[in-house]
């Protein structure tokens, strides 16, 4: 969520305050403050605010992570400048979409879309995203698919790494990382995909997770009952009776 002071006087911010108005509270809550060069989240907010704007450009503003039904409401954002009575003020209206499944359900031989994105207000780029499955049978989670920015290598445009175990060559990234998308594409899935998969993708030291639940139908599930005989007539029987001469 952006806030920023347009101006064209050098003056520092020195503080800044995050606050949420959402109808359901006697009072406001406080989401994040910075002060003394301390960036601060409080109650409920903490681990999931976190301030990515440039102070020294004016720039107060707040990413919000793991968004929550409760978190829908007015954000109202106020920067005090040195040296200065007035107070910047600027409103955000977030409202929340019901979340997405997270759980999905496929037949053997299908292929099927898993989403993850990175939502930012600042011009940051994704630097690494991990796509790992587990099922639940085994401690140790497997790679699906991993994208390391560091690793890139724009000649070959080589930077990304599929397991060469059960998923081998089969997951394609579907997303845009230029647009901080890491959704992939999981073709002719098998019913050992079944399990947990968890993405997570990082925005420098800023990172979201998403977890969705795979369940799959075995082969079994596409047939059809049929009668053990094919019907030897089209038309039911018809029942005749002899009238005496």
């Amino acid at each position: 969520m952006g806030c920023v002071v347009q101006s064209t006087e050098e003056k520092h911010v020195v503080k800044v305050d995050w606050i949420l108005s959402n109808g359901k509270y006697a009072e406001n809550e406080y989401v994040l403050y910075y002060y003394s060069n301390l960036s601060v989240p409080t109650g409920r907010f903490q681990n999931r605010s976190h301030l990515v704007g440039d102070i020294l450009r004016n720039d107060g503003s707040l990413l919000l992570q793991n968004v929550q039904e409760d978190d829908q409401g007015t954000y109202t954002c106020e920067i005090r400048r040195k040296s200065e009575s007035m107070v910047f003020k600027k409103l955000v209206e977030l409202r929340v979409l019901p979340e997405e499944p997270k759980e999905l359900t496929v037949h053997v031989g299908d292929s099927v879309p898993m989403g993850c994105f990175f939502q930012s207000t600042k011009e940051k780029h994704v630097t690494k995203v991990d796509w790992m499955f587990s099922s639940g049978k085994h401690n140790k989670e497997e790679v699906v698919w991993r994208y390391d920015f560091d690793s890139y290598d724009f000649k070959e445009r080589s930077g990304f790494f599929q397991n060469q175990g059960r998923f081998r060559n089969r997951v394609n990234l579907m997303g845009d990382i230029s647009r901080n998308d890491g959704s992939i594409m999981l073709q002719t899935v098998k019913e050992s995909d079944q399990g947990v998969y968890t993405c997570r993708i990082y925005l420098g030291n800023l990172e979201s997770r998403k977890t969705i639940e795979l369940r799959v139908w075995g082969a079994g599930a596409h047939l059809l009952l049929r009668p053990p005989y094919p019907p030897t007539s089209l038309h039911p029987p018809r029942s005749y009776l002899r009238m005496p001469s």
